[in-house]
């Protein structure tokens, strides 16, 4: 399988990459420049040039594929309109064509899920920043009726190989010599290894049936006093774990702070049920404790 990829250069678009690449398929790559594009020849993708603004180039990746998976977003103020051009664009290439396409969501479009665990056909609640994000999940599922075998997956908190928003926390609490949690601490956030993810991204690119809405969560949940207290162990400082309100968060997180305020308990069984897939990797605590953050 010949298989597209956006945001290859990206935390969970290179881990993908690497997982499909070991699976026999032939990756092609969205890269930027021509350095970039050395860069993943030396890993043994293929390169293309371009980004999500250049129509023809997205085009050109998606019909010269047998899927897409679609990772990338634009960290720009036109970041909403540059994906839905980007995701019209590639899904107007694959229409009639029987070929897969990926669509990374999100899970904070939920906004806070309490205590209960929500799944695919909980109800959503997104704040208004995010509304676009739940709007292009519409456009890619009603694509199917197009002979496109669209999947959304909204990953949960993405930890793993040293990266993702942990790794943020960990820079945050090494420079204030404390980690912090936000309000008492209960809220809780469900996780998913970047190797867990990748599988599971794999498996819905081969295996999912057109229009299709997965979850991708492990069964672990993680109280942000728990990982607190874990980011203090490692910068040095166990007994430097204290709160701090929303309003204070917000002087050192922006907008990620809210996010921390909320709990995201996800059930992650459809996509365990459909892909016949579990996570395997260690858990985010263990992680923490003796794995890639420790090095960093």
């Amino acid at each position: 399988m010949k298989i597209f990829i956006t945001g290859i250069t990206g935390y969970i678009g290179s881990v993908a990459a690497q997982h499909f690449l070991s699976q026999g398929h032939e990756v092609i790559g969205l890269v930027r420049t021509e350095e970039q594009a050395e860069e993943l020849r030396k890993l043994g993708y293929t390169p293309l040039i371009g980004d999500l603004g250049n129509h023809l180039v997205l085009r050109e990746g998606a019909e010269a594929a047998d899927g897409v998976f679609h990772a990338a977003i634009s960290h720009t103020p036109d970041c909403e309109q540059l994906d839905v051009w980007a995701v019209r664009t590639m899904l107007d290439a694959l229409s009639g064509t029987g070929k897969a396409f990926l669509y990374t969501s999100g899970t904070l479009i939920y906004n806070d899920t309490g205590e209960l665990a929500v799944h695919e056909e909980s109800p959503l609640d997104p704040l208004p920043f995010l509304q676009w994000k739940a709007d292009q999940e519409q456009v890619v599922l009603a694509a199917a009726e197009r002979n496109i075998r669209t999947v959304v997956v909204r990953p949960s908190l993405v930890y793993g190989r040293g990266g993702g928003l942990v790794s943020g926390m960990l820079r945050i609490a090494r420079h204030l010599k404390a980690a912090y949690y936000i309000g008492e601490g209960n809220q809780a956030w469900s996780t998913i290894h970047v190797e867990d993810l990748a599988e599971l991204l794999g498996k819905a690119l081969r295996l999912s049936e057109p229009g299709t809405l997965l979850n991708a969560s492990s069964r672990e949940a993680v109280t942000m006093k728990q990982l607190a207290a874990a980011v203090g162990g490692i910068i040095g400082y166990p007994d430097s774990t204290t709160s701090w309100t929303l309003e204070e968060a917000g002087q050192w997180m922006g907008p990620a702070a809210w996010a921390g305020s909320i709990s995201q308990r996800i059930s992650g069984l459809k996509a365990e049920r459909l892909l016949a897939w579990s996570a395997q990797a260690p858990s985010l605590l263990d992680e923490l404790s003796r794995g890639s953050y420790r090095s960093g």
